[in-house]
């Protein structure tokens, strides 16, 4: 278990109370999704596929993000929350977009993030109209409810005591109409909008009063969960069989989107809007760890970045003080995706 994943919030006279044990962050799939959708040129065949696919995961993560502020306001030394989790079980694997244990109860939460309003019919059907158009979605509920019991099912195979399992599907858009059209009170209980999260766990917190849990055991699942957890693979491009000499290279502007810059005097210029930076190539340097390897040498740097002079190259990688290992001819540097895209 790595200890990146835990926030500490506050001392108080029990010890360390930690708050978001597994915090928000987008899923390195993700990442790579919107680089490869970043270096896949307009004329590739599955271009199209690739927008709509990096479009609907960023959107699902900007859905949990919108949540973060609201679980901020939970009692940071009743609960523990966890961010995408997917783990192991005998089907396979299954992810949960939130998980929050408590002593007494635990909550799963399965975030949706649409545009449109949505509407729940007779037939268990989520769906949308959009340009007359009737769109026909997963039901979330059924959706959660599956995570539910497997989740149960972990927690009875990892040897911890039975504890209530609740369950909620959030829509992250306060602007969005739901609509219940049979009246099912399966979907009134479990579909809400965000700003009704926080009095919805009052209402679990009232229901459960019985400790399950000791503070060990919580943190034993904790740890277990943690280990646990294996991130989904990014496949996509040897599912569609993409080589590397398809994929774009260059550094993309900040401004209009259009690629490549000129690197001139120590500063970045698009050639079709003239605008100038001095860290454009951070995004690019992302994009080839995610899409190669996280180690590059003065050579590929150039090649990618489509820089001519090594003197150049080198004194740009000085300015950004990556770390590196070798010397001369042989050096690497080591590319931190989450730094270069922090900056």
């Amino acid at each position: 278990m790595s200890n990146i994943y835990f926030r500490i919030v506050k001392l108080n006279k029990k010890g360390w109370v930690l708050l978001f044990i597994k915090p928000l962050k987008i899923p390195c799939h993700i990442l790579k999704t919107m680089a490869l959708d970043r270096r896949i040129p307009v004329s590739h065949p599955h271009k199209e596929f690739i927008t709509q696919r990096a479009s609907n995961l960023y959107s699902g993560y900007k859905g949990e993000k919108a949540l973060e502020y609201y679980l901020n306001f939970l009692p940071e030394d009743q609960f523990f929350i966890f961010h995408y989790l997917r783990l192991p079980d005998k089907y396979g694997h299954f992810q949960m977009d939130f998980l929050i244990l408590s002593m007494y109860f635990h909550l799963i939460i399965e975030v949706k993030n649409f545009y449109d309003n949505i509407s729940f019919d007779e037939f268990g059907q989520s769906f949308r109209i959009k340009a007359e158009e009737v769109q026909v979605f997963n039901n979330p509920v059924e959706q959660v409810s599956l995570q539910h019991n497997r989740f149960v099912d972990w927690n009875r195979c990892n040897d911890f005591p039975a504890v209530p399992v609740e369950k909620v599907v959030i829509y992250s858009r306060d602007d969005i109409y739901l609509r219940n059209l049979t009246n099912n009170k399966l979907i009134t209980d479990l579909v809400m909008h965000r700003d009704k999260l926080l009095p919805k766990i009052q209402l679990f917190m009232g229901k459960h009063k019985t400790l399950r849990l000791t503070e060990k055991q919580l943190m034993e699942m904790s740890y277990k969960l943690l280990e646990q957890h294996t991130p989904e693979k990014f496949l996509l491009i040897d599912q569609l069989g993409i080589t590397a000499d398809q994929l774009v290279k260059g550094v993309e502007c900040p401004e209009c989107g259009n690629i490549p810059m000129k690197w001139s005097v120590g500063q970045w210029e698009c050639f079709y809007c003239g605008k100038v930076s001095k860290t454009a190539h951070r995004l690019a340097l992302a994009d080839y760890a995610l899409l190669n390897q996280k180690y590059i040498n003065n050579r590929q740097a150039r090649e990618f970045l489509q820089v001519n002079s090594v003197h150049s190259m080198r004194r740009l990688f000085h300015r950004e003080k990556f770390s590196h290992v070798g010397v001369s001819s042989g050096r690497k540097y080591e590319l931190s995706v989450e730094k270069l895209l922090d900056e």
